[in-house]
């Protein structure tokens, strides 16, 4: 049983206490989409709940709705070990558009409806948590339930790692929905303690002392299925190291060029070395460059081997590292939260070069030779110590199991006692819910009767005419007004002066603590008041907005009529701020909304501009502006009527912004959201003139119109592929076209013939520096790979015939694709004709760097075709692992020197594994590709003899 095995045995017992219920509500679900560390995280974390007994539901919210029969698929999935999987369905929840702030409301409106569970978990990113932490906050739901936000890096981190600006308004909108679901948490866990830091920083408010803390990632199940096994201690590599791995997608705040720079500098010595690098990661953008051709460019004055792959998953990507012989990896993110790269190289026992910065470096045991400043020059002096010294393998800093421990711990506290705030003091203010009116007595009359039909008792009405003036309006109100004594209520009238005006009158003629403002054409909810009363008693704010639900006028009577019957969605959802927003655009409320009297007497009112709208817009802003705080009570409250001209369709526009604009006070209270605004609108302004600059560059080149179709975003990976691979033919770049060309054969691409492979022989031929570079671009090699990825075994056999048929020498690129091909075969069916191939081989000469590998498909003949004891082949790879072990090993050595083992096999049985060493892989990839044909070999045997 592996480590793993172990870990996941013990994580499946009962930790003491009675089961829990907890959801996990996410964005990204492991093995779903393009998902990354936030998806692997919440699969991982659900698998460790789940085994340990808790009942765990998952809400996926994706960004892409999926289709019916893939939810199907994935609930089956998820249902296998024990976790349901339900899918957010933002149109049964509010209307319209999809937004941020919609799909956030649309979460808590669904956990509302769900079971009650103990814990609650959300990540920082895109605020899917917001409205149902601010719905605690005031007291409105999820009262005995712990809510918990996963710090995994919100927006502006990544904007910042980036250096990039805002370029889109959503940006700004998803940074609040980021901070608000943040601070009002009841923990924030953050898998590193770097992250925490950065958002003291940054001026992000955090929960109380003791709820911000750090836990890093569960990764049990991820590390398991990619084979891997993490040394209990470090351990060298047996061997030179042959190749260099780029671990991380092509873009500029994973380091990419920085990893580029670095090989510039270190480019004779890889060379020299003869290390190949690879880059494994999905394409992005470098510098503003689809990074394609960003590394066209930069890979002119390589002379090192290349190889691309870019459509790899986690498992094939684990692999291919696999197959390597002695690599390197490079993960060059200078600043990182806990990437999960790091992770699967260090449980694959393989070297690591990474970014002393962020919180990378907490995963792994300090000090640790491999991490360093992440900047060209040092990046590439560590590099080349690395290829001339060697690296040892790193560890982790904590174990899978204390891991998964104290994950476990943080879900045994009581639910009551994880989630519980401090109670809050009932309290019964005074408050005055105010109705202005102009010239519509009927829909007074609505509006006057929901008012008197509000559950909360301390409660004065005031009805504030502002000079309605027609006659038959005139006789309405003097009925109305004696209908509003009966009721208690007050009337007044005055002179009009626009809605700033009447809503000032009001808020002078009361003594109430609260305010809260209707217009005469909505109609309030009974609970209205209530509920805005115990949203702003609980969370203390001066402003405690609320949704509302849309009324045609042409259906007034109905919706009304039936409103007990009726579905609630919302078609507008205000999130109360952020000031840098709402300059634009109204994201802080509609004018119905309970103010602190006081805070309104504060900042002086309405202003009162006859002919203009935005008065309630305006006023918020101005209060949020002087320091006081707006709750969005995530709740509809009242019908909001529209389809039909009213005051802002008869006001301009421009005007009415105008009136918000004039508002700010960039000098005080909107200097922070003035850099905001600022970024907004230089982010768009460069995405406009980046682009067209690169346009212009790129027009200058004789492959203007391949590298224009290069800037494209909707090509599929394929599309992309075949255009680089013709784009660095076209500018004689045979290597990097040859890597494309693989790249794309790499994950079964059917369209091969599109690639026109005999134009880059040819010109491969003509352009390579090094005689032994043209051979790597033999259409038969291409084929070979190509067939044996699409499971043509005896096609590809006979491919490599047919090279050998062709050439004297046999190079190293040549047996790596013959190699691929049998390795790509399973059962006896092709063995006799590998044999064949393989002796056909033999009767070749062989460049010099190919002889090992030439030596390991002789030695596999030989079993295949039952001559293991007597082969000297097996002989000689058995005889070089042996001597590359002791040679790393001098400790064994002297063992065996001693007497105490008879060979390093012998120790490496018995130990090396246990103690984190590696070698004898050339024996043990024997073993196993003999094994894949139906053959048998006794390893301890051969080497013991």
């Amino acid at each position: 049983m592996n480590l793993f095995a172990k870990n996941a045995e013990a994580s499946a017992r009962p930790q003491g206490g009675k089961a829990r219920a907890v959801c996990l509500v996410t964005e990204e679900l492991s093995g779903i989409g393009g998902s990354g560390g936030i998806g692997a995280a919440f699969y991982e974390l659900a698998l460790v709940l789940a085994e340990s007994g808790v009942t765990v539901d998952v809400l996926f919210c994706p960004a892409i709705p999926l289709r019916e029969e893939e939810m199907t698929q994935l609930k089956g999935r998820f249902s296998q070990n024990a976790i349901k999987l339900n899918f957010l369905q933002e149109s049964a929840y509010v209307e319209g558009a999809s937004s941020y702030e919609k799909r956030s409301y649309a979460v808590y409106r669904h956990l509302q409806n769900s079971r009650t569970y103990d814990y609650i978990h959300f990540h920082d990113y895109k605020g899917l948590g917001f409205f149902s932490v601010k719905a605690k906050k005031q007291g409105q739901a999820f009262l005995k339930t712990a809510l918990v936000v996963q710090l995994h890096g919100p927006t502006r981190w990544t904007m910042e790692a980036n250096g990039a600006f805002f370029v889109h308004e959503d940006q700004i909108k998803i940074d609040f929905l980021e901070r608000g679901s943040i601070a009002d948490a009841d923990y924030v866990v953050s898998p590193s303690a770097y992250l925490i830091e950065w958002l003291r920083d940054y001026g992000y408010a955090l929960p109380a002392e003791g709820r911000a803390l750090v836990i890093k990632n569960a990764c049990g199940r991820l590390l398991r299925e990619i084979g891997g096994v993490a040394p209990p201690a470090p351990a060298s590599v047996a061997g030179p190291v042959t190749d260099i791995v780029l671990f991380a997608r092509h873009e500029d705040r994973k380091g990419f060029a920085i990893f580029c720079d670095a090989l510039d500098i270190a480019e004779k010595v890889l060379r020299k070395k003869n290390v190949a690098v690879s880059l494994l990661g999905k394409f992005g953008t470098v510098d503003g460059q689809p990074s394609g051709v960003y590394l066209i460019d930069r890979a002119k004055k390589w002379s090192f081997d290349i190889k691309v792959r870019t459509g790899f998953d986690r498992t094939a990507a684990a692999a291919y590292l696999a197959g390597l012989e002695n690599p390197v990896v490079v993960v060059p993110s200078p600043y990182e939260n806990s990437p999960y790269t790091v992770l699967e190289v260090v449980a694959m026992g393989l070297p690591l070069v990474s970014s002393s910065g962020g919180g990378g470096h907490e995963l792994i045991a300090q000090p640790y030779p491999g991490m360093c400043e992440m900047t060209a020059p040092v990046l590439a002096q560590r590099l080349v110590d690395v290829v001339e010294g060697g690296l040892v393998v790193p560890v982790l800093a904590e174990r899978l199991e204390d891991i998964q421990q104290k994950w476990l711990a943080f879900h045994s506290q009581e639910g009551a006692v994880a989630g519980a705030r401090e109670p809050v003091v009932p309290r019964n203010p005074k408050v005055a819910l105010a109705i202005t009116h102009h010239e519509r007595p009927h829909k007074l009359v609505e509006a006057l009767i929901s008012a008197a039909r509000q559950t909360y008792r301390n409660l004065e009405i005031i009805v504030v005419d502002d000079g309605s003036r027609s006659e038959p309006t005139l006789d309405a109100l003097q009925r109305i007004e004696v209908m509003a004594e009966r009721l208690g209520a007050r009337f007044i009238r005055r002179e009009n002066g626009y809605l700033g005006a009447a809503r000032n009158t009001a808020a002078a003629a009361t003594d109430a603590e609260y305010i809260c403002f209707l217009d005469d054409d909505d109609y309030a909810f009974p609970e209205m008041i209530e509920k805005l009363v115990a949203s702003a008693v609980a969370s203390g704010a001066d402003v405690t907005n609320c949704l509302n639900v849309y009324m045609p006028e042409s259906d007034r009577a109905r919706i009304i009529a039936s409103l007990e019957d009726k579905e609630l969605r919302p078609g507008y959802v205000p999130m109360g701020g952020p000031l840098a927003l709402a300059a634009m655009e109204n994201c802080l409320g509609a004018a119905t909304a309970l103010i602190r009297t006081s805070s309104l007497r504060e900042i002086g009112g309405y202003t009162e501009i006859k002919g203009v709208g935005h008065e309630d817009y305006e006023l918020f802003l101005r209060m949020l502006q002087a320091g006081h705080s707006i709750e969005i009570l995530p709740e509809p409250l009242y019908l909001y009527e529209v389809g039909r001209p009213s005051m802002l369709s008869r006001t301009s526009m421009v005007r009415n912004f105008k009136r918000c604009f004039d508002a700010l006070d960039f000098n005080g209270g909107a200097s922070a959201a003035a850099a905001d605004i600022l970024s907004l609108s230089l982010g768009k302004k460069l995405v406009v003139e980046v682009h067209n600059r690169q346009w212009w560059l790129y027009s200058q080149s004789s492959s203007a119109e391949g590298r224009h179709r290069q800037m494209a975003h909707d090509l599929t990976r394929d599309e992309r592929l075949r255009m680089l691979v013709a784009l660095a033919h076209a500018e004689g770049n045979p290597k990097l076209s040859l890597a494309f060309a693989e790249d794309m054969q790499s994950s079964g691409t059917q369209d091969v013939d599109a690639v026109d492979m005999p134009s880059l022989i040819s010109l491969g031929a003509s352009a390579a520096k090094k005689p032994a570079a043209a051979v790597i671009f033999d259409p038969l090699l291409v084929d070979v790979r190509a067939d044996s990825e699409l499971g043509r075994h005896h096609d590809a056999l006979q491919g490599f015939r047919r090279y050998l048929d062709g050439t004297k020498v046999v190079h190293r690129h040549a047996l790596e694709a013959l190699a691929y091909a049998i390795g790509a075969m399973e059962g006896p069916e092709y063995g006799s004709e590998a044999i064949a191939i393989i002796r056909r081989m033999g009767e070749k000469s062989v460049q010099r760097d190919a002889v090992p590998l030439a030596r390991e498909l002789m030695a596999f003949a030989d079993v295949l075709d039952g001559r293991s004891h007597a082969s000297v082949h097996i002989r000689e790879v058995i005889e070089g692992d042996e001597q590359q072990y002791l040679a790393s090993y001098p400790d064994v050595a002297d063992a065996v020197a001693a007497g105490q083992f008879r060979s390093g096999y012998e120790h490496f049985a018995h130990f090396g594994t246990h103690e984190g060493r590696r070698g004898y892989r050339a024996l043990s990839k024997l073993g196993l590709l003999v094994r894949q044909h139906g053959a048998e070999l006794d390893l301890a045997a051969l080497a013991a003899g």
